[in-house]
């Protein structure tokens, strides 16, 4: 799954780097500062289940989880007059409601900080309103805590893994140096692993990839 849609995210970006006839236009210019809130989804978090004594997969989970929020910066600049460069840094929260199948009450989160080079492309199709589209690749620190129904702490761990981006928004003109920002985000990871806080059997998640849909508000200054 992560391979396919960083390969989309790789021809997409392709597509946006100009051609050898034009990049001598390539230069920085109009860096802005981006700041948003939002709104995350997660979809259900997989994940095989590993007791590691003997070190054996013995099943597999799902945990589902609360809507959450995120907020994020990004700095950036223009390097062509369609295409932008930026690095972002992002956080989000989701709480955890019930795990495995049949469901059991889980109370506990994911939350996760990204750090993201992203590339958008902005379509030149209006002067106040512009539509871009991009994507970007980094890495991501994911902490999942999980209690029981009688509050007994299972997990309590993090990992860090590759990750990236696809994205696409509208930015919409407000006075000559500034911008709205509405934008979508999906974000995602390699696989995960969390170890188990007991010692009777116990038992990890691994094989756990992490994804997250992001809906954002935001304001950008051009500098």
């Amino acid at each position: 799954m992560f391979r396919s849609i960083g390969y989309a995210a790789l021809a997409a970006i392709g597509l946006a780097v100009p051609s050898p006839g034009t990049a001598q236009t390539l230069g920085f210019s109009d860096t802005y500062a981006t700041l948003y809130i939002g709104a995350t989804r997660m979809p259900d978090f997989d994940f095989d289940a590993l007791q590691t004594v003997p070190d054996v997969i013995v099943g597999n989970g799902t945990i589902t989880t609360d809507n959450g929020g995120t907020i994020g910066a990004a700095f950036g600049a223009r390097v062509t007059p369609d295409l932008r460069a930026e690095v972002e840094l992002s956080y989000s929260r989701n709480n955890t409601v019930e795990i495995g199948s049949p469901y059991a009450t889980y109370d506990g989160d994911f939350t996760a900080l990204f750090g993201t080079v992203n590339l958008w492309y902005d379509f030149p199709v209006g002067a106040t309103v512009r539509p871009y589209a991009g994507g970007g690749i980094g890495f991501a620190r994911v902490s999942h805590l999980g209690k029981s129904e009688t509050g007994v702490t299972l997990v309590d761990d993090s990992d860090t893994a590759l990750a990236g981006q696809l994205g696409l928004g509208l930015q919409f003109d407000v006075g000559p140096s500034g911008a709205v920002d509405l934008g979508y985000r999906y974000r995602m990871t390699r696989d995960l692993s969390f170890s188990t806080t007991q010692t009777f059997i116990p038992t990890d998640f691994v094989n756990a990839p992490y994804a997250a849909h992001a809906i954002t508000l935001g304001y950008s200054y051009r500098f």
